[in-house]
């Protein structure tokens, strides 16, 4: 089912704030529902605690994730809600004023819920007729938000839970031509403070923004390849009003396959790294998940 191939790394395993979506903004037939149980390993200088950097950290990183995802119709177009919950186990070091801290600890990360729509191209249509219809040039938008579910001890520097709200919107195009697509999206981070950060001061952010790309290539109607890559910037991060870091400049690449194992199931395996850092993010990831549709 194409479905599920338009989907799959919308129900991924994700690691870190700067994560890679290719297909997001894309048509998809309403009224279907799909849960995605994904794996990831990161290493390197990662953060457990997303978009906050660390000083001279190194990590290791096992999420698990449970995915959940529904299409629906809305004013005619078709749009999207999913919500993602991770199972973090993290292991490593930073330094916080000199001392090198160290800390083994797993938990809940916070959750993710999002609400897409797609504002040109892209019709509410049902199965049958969504088949049937060649794809075309989309516009959209979405709205992402991160609850401060996930573990977290003042008495930490390393947190599973960022102890904060963030609200990510994002717009996105794309461009198919042939077995081609093309696409582009613009987004930025705006993140609350947190009040109760190791050291009783008050951790602050300035928006974190995010462009990304992705050339995706049809194999065949049943599996597809993308190459993805992105830049972000800014975040300059606070103690106290304090400069605490450097704005963010950083990029990274990666790679993503998917393939319709069968009818209704689809398996996809994605990597990224670090490509030019300057606070944080210069870690390794590799992902697996699996995808299951229903009416």
């Amino acid at each position: 089912m194409v479905a599920v191939g338009i989907v799959a790394v919308l129900l991924a395993g994700r690691v870190d704030a700067q994560d890679l979506d290719p297909r997001r903004y894309v048509n998809v037939p309403v009224a279907q529902n799909f849960v995605g149980l994904g794996f990831t390993y990161s290493e390197g200088d990662v953060n457990v605690s997303p978009s906050v950097p660390l000083d001279d950290a190194f990590l290791s990183m096992n999420v698990a994730s449970l995915s959940y995802l529904r299409t629906i119709g809305l004013g005619g177009k078709a749009a999207t809600f999913d919500a993602f919950v991770p199972y973090v186990c993290a292991s490593g070091s930073a330094v916080l004023d000199g001392e090198r801290l160290s800390r083994d600890v797993c938990g809940l990360g916070d959750a993710l819920v999002r609400f897409t729509y797609n504002f040109v191209g892209a019709p509410a249509l049902g199965i049958s007729d969504f088949v049937k219809r060649e794809k075309e040039l989309v516009v959209g938008a979405s709205i992402q938000l991160s609850l401060p579910t996930g573990q977290y001890d003042s008495e930490f520097l390393l947190n599973i839970g960022a102890n904060r709200w963030v609200v990510r919107p994002e717009i996105g195009i794309s461009i198919p031509r042939r077995n081609w697509s093309f696409e582009f999206a613009a987004g930025v981070r705006i993140f609350t403070d947190n009040d109760d950060y190791v050291g009783d001061v008050t951790f602050s952010q300035d928006p974190l923004y995010n462009l990304q790309a992705h050339i995706i290539y049809d194999l065949s109607p049943r599996q597809w390849l993308s190459l993805d890559g992105n830049y972000f910037f800014g975040g300059v991060a606070y103690k106290d009003e304090v400069p605490a870091a450097i704005k963010q400049e950083n990029s990274r690449l990666g790679i993503t396959w998917f393939v319709m194992v069968k009818s209704g199931v689809g398996l996809k395996l994605a990597a990224h790294t670090g490509v030019a850092t300057r606070v944080g993010n210069d870690s390794d990831t590799l992902t697996i998940a699996g995808i299951y549709r229903w009416e």
